[in-house]
């Protein structure tokens, strides 16, 4: 790959990287799983694969985020191109997201998160999706619904 090609590959997955915060801030439910391969792995900080799937992980964005204001803040992208067909990348970021009673799973009413995305991408039939998906949090700030006891 020359570096014309290289930057066009970094621009795009810069473009994608765009498309998943507007996605799922505009609700774009059934836009969102094309922005994943099929195989996609959600791994936790410590390692751990959390969930498989493309399709499994963009219903479980919208499970957990369908009623809440969000706003996802993807900033300083680091793209580094790896093959072909392959790269990876590192993103700071901020969300702000608030739920009208709480988080369905979590018991949220609402958070502000800082942290970074790692990502690894894969272009398939031309167009480069996220393979894997690793946020690590350097803070987390919630507010709990009125009247929520923690157990």
């Amino acid at each position: 790959m020359d570096r014309i090609e290289q930057l066009a590959a970094i621009e795009a997955i810069r473009q994608l990287k765009a498309r998943y915060f507007r996605f799922i801030d505009c609700k774009l439910w059934d836009r969102l799983p094309g922005l994943f391969t099929p195989d996609l792995q959600i791994v936790k900080p410590d390692g751990g694969v959390w969930m498989e799937g493309g399709s499994n992980y963009a219903a479980s964005l919208r499970f957990g985020l369908e009623t809440a204001i969000s706003c996802h803040q993807g900033l300083t992208g680091e793209v580094e191109i790896t093959g072909a067909d392959s790269a990876t990348g590192i993103w700071a970021m901020q969300d702000i997201i608030e739920w009208p009673d709480q988080h369905p799973r979590e018991g949220w009413k609402a958070i502000v998160g800082r942290g970074h995305y790692h990502e690894t991408y894969r272009r398939q039939d031309g167009e480069w999706r996220i393979a894997t998906l690793s946020l690590t949090r350097l803070r987390l700030d919630i507010t709990w619904p009125e009247g929520y006891e923690l157990t």
